[in-house]
């Protein structure tokens, strides 16, 4: 049964916020030094191992049935192994701070696919203004001579977009897994992204030639600690408390938070143009919570 949010669950979805607009700062800084695909191979190896340990200690185990790892399969590939590489491959050339605001519009895609994939969450009018408000942030924010002439910049704003919607469709599909216990499904979902990929890191990237910085190797393990596998828990914790709309209030806070983030500790300082994209999404998202009289329901879901 979901509850009325209490102060222990303000404080849990502040920590939430704080880890997950924090990521694109430390993928920022691992780049400098360390490849996309071992970023993204990393963070998750990280994260498995971290939440099959818990998993363990607790006395539970992973579910046996087909059912299960198809989904495991599934959302590790789209809700985890694609947009984590896109995204620290986007941050070679992107500002941390663009990256958490063109990851903000995530419910933007969430009501479009909504709209076509499930019978509870239909576009009405607030929606509808609200999603053109935000797609036009999006093109404000890249830039229409950008993308008419798709350079490096646009592409890797627009693979940001590109992880941001599997992230959304990822938790579309994580509503038809069989129950079972949060940590087991957050550990076979890593566990299996991680099988993917690390793979293909070893093959192509060699991890072991490179040559990071401490400050890199840093930003991998907090990655996976805290950004992947603690904030996957507190996600748990905090929708079976207030809900997935609760948690949707991360949609507001994330953007604002990473250009901090980028602004204090890297020196990235946001051009007219972000903040007019920052300013454009966040009134698409407000005007998207305009209530209807109509009687239907709405809910939305954040992935991290």
């Amino acid at each position: 049964m979901i509850n009325k949010a209490q102060p222990l669950d303000y404080f849990a979805l502040l920590m939430l916020a704080l880890m997950w607009s924090s990521s694109f700062l430390f993928i920022k800084i691992a780049v400098a030094t360390l490849t996309p695909l071992t970023i993204a191979s990393g963070r998750m190896l990280i994260a498995a191992l971290f939440l099959y340990a818990i998993l363990k200690f607790r006395g539970h185990s992973l579910p046996t049935d087909k059912e299960s790892w198809k989904f495991f399969i599934l959302i590790g590939l789209i809700g985890n192994s694609i947009p984590f590489f896109l995204i620290s491959w986007a941050e070679l050339t992107v500002d941390s701070s663009v990256a958490a605001i063109l990851i903000g519009a995530i419910p933007l895609f969430s009501f479009l696919i909504g709209h076509f994939f499930t019978t509870d969450e239909r576009l009405n009018i607030p929606r509808i203004l609200g999603v053109i408000t935000g797609l036009v942030g999006i093109v404000v924010m890249i830039g229409i001579d950008s993308l008419s002439n798709l350079g490096l910049n646009a592409l890797s704003q627009l693979a940001v977009l590109a992880g941001g919607f599997g992230y959304v469709s990822a938790s579309f599909i994580a509503r038809k897994m069989p129950p079972m216990d949060p940590v087991a499904r957050a550990s076979g979902v890593l566990i299996t992204a991680s099988l993917m990929s690390v793979p293909f890191c070893l093959y192509l990237d060699k991890p072991w030639t490179l040559e990071p910085s401490l400050s890199s190797v840093g930003a991998v393990f907090i990655l996976g600690i805290f950004a992947t596998a603690i904030a996957t828990l507190i996600l748990f914790f905090v929708i079976m408390r207030a809900g997935a709309t609760f948690v949707s209030l991360n949609n507001y806070i994330n953007p604002v938070l990473g250009v901090a983030w980028g602004y204090l500790f890297i020196g990235e300082v946001p051009v007219p143009q972000t903040w007019a994209g920052l300013v454009l999404i966040t009134a698409g998202l407000l005007i998207t919570q305009v209530p209807v009289r109509s009687s239907g329901q709405d809910s939305q879901m954040k992935t991290g």
